[in-house]
């Protein structure tokens, strides 16, 4: 038992802000896309702009669903963690930090998307995305007070994998990019359909 003094800290409050975080920067994702003016009114016009929005557009789309898995991610994390203290909500906000730069990264990766500095940006921001939330986790589920129920060790396990296998690919994205700067856009493209495939986590949801 805490003693009566001891605020009971719940992590509903620190996940509401994590919700509305998640769709501010998503939708900051759709408002910075911007059609480029055309010349005219013809086929051949549309065509040409709706070529050069292309990568503004490609980027958009991994970025947004990219946000999406991380977002179900955080969902989930709190379906176990229920309570906090302030290191947990420190973390939390780096957490949160880091989602806030993704339309940043992504207008810069957007408008130079061959070039290996915007990539380093571009990967290092969404690497931090999961390390710090990784962060979180561990340090929540290390804290048995702060579970609201059990939590299997092969859901650790699982969501270890699930945490970190991105930064590492994202890792071999930044690497390569001198070289290959497309191979690691590529990489970017296929990395959140690994999220799609199914894992041993499927069985604990709905």
């Amino acid at each position: 038992m805490e003693p009566k003094h001891k605020l009971p800290l719940r992590s509903v409050r620190l996940e509401a802000l994590g919700d509305g975080i998640f769709a501010v920067a998503m939708t900051i994702l759709a408002i910075e896309l911007k059609w480029p003016q055309l010349e005219n009114d013809s086929f051949a016009a549309f065509t040409s702009s709706f070529h050069e929005i292309l990568p503004e557009l490609l980027c958009y789309v991994v970025s947004f669903i990219v946000l999406g898995i991380m977002w179900f991610g955080h969902r989930m994390m709190f379906e176990y963690i229920g309570k906090t203290n302030r290191h947990f909500i420190f973390l939390g906000v780096l957490f949160y930090m880091m989602v806030c730069l993704v339309p940043f990264s992504t207008r810069f990766v957007a408008e130079n998307a061959l070039q290996w500095g915007t990539i380093l940006v571009y990967g290092s921001n969404l690497s931090l995305c999961n390390l710090t939330l990784y962060a979180q986790w561990s340090y929540g589920i290390k804290r048995p007070h702060f579970l609201e129920r059990d939590l299997p060790d092969e859901v650790r396990k699982e969501a270890r994998i699930s945490f970190l296998i991105s930064p590492v690919v994202y890792a071999i994205a930044i690497v390569i990019s001198v070289w290959l700067p497309m191979a690691s856009i590529v990489i970017f493209i296929i990395t959140p359909i690994l999220y799609l495939i199914p894992n041993k986590l499927d069985k604990y949801l709905p």
